[in-house]
Order: structure tokens, then sequence, then C-alpha cells
């Protein structure tokens, strides 16, 4: 049987995959903002951090589906 049988368990997983994802996108840009800030190098910590933050997420989301299989 599956973790995810009860649909309840599914749409808060799907929820928690988004916002998992949102949350480190968003980490990431808000810390490469700032050091662009404190550096004066815009906008290009900005973008070190949006990959970053992505990169972080979708390995995040990788160990949670992984630990759901």
């Amino acid at each position: 049987m599956s973790k995810l049988d009860n649909p309840w368990q599914a749409i808060i997983f799907v929820s928690l995959i988004g916002v998992d994802l949102a949350v480190c996108i968003l980490a990431g840009v808000w810390g490469g903002r700032y050091l662009d800030r404190q550096l004066t190098t815009d906008p290009w910590f900005m973008m070190v951090g949006l990959f970053l933050g992505l990169a972080v997420g979708i390995y995040s989301v990788y160990r949670l589906i992984r630990s759901y299989l």
C-alpha cells in the first residue's frame, strides 16, 4: 500500500512540495539581493542566489519524494 492512499495526504504532500520549492528559491533571491545591496553588484548575486535556491529546492523536493516512495 502507498503512503498516499488518503486523498488529503496526497494534497498535503503536493502542497508541501510547492511550498518547499518556493521557500528555497525566495531565500536564495533574498540573500542574493541582500549581498547585491551590500556590495553594490546589482543583479549578479541575485541571479546566483536564484540558481542556488533552485538547485537546493530541487534537491530538497527529490529527497522529499524519495522518502514517500
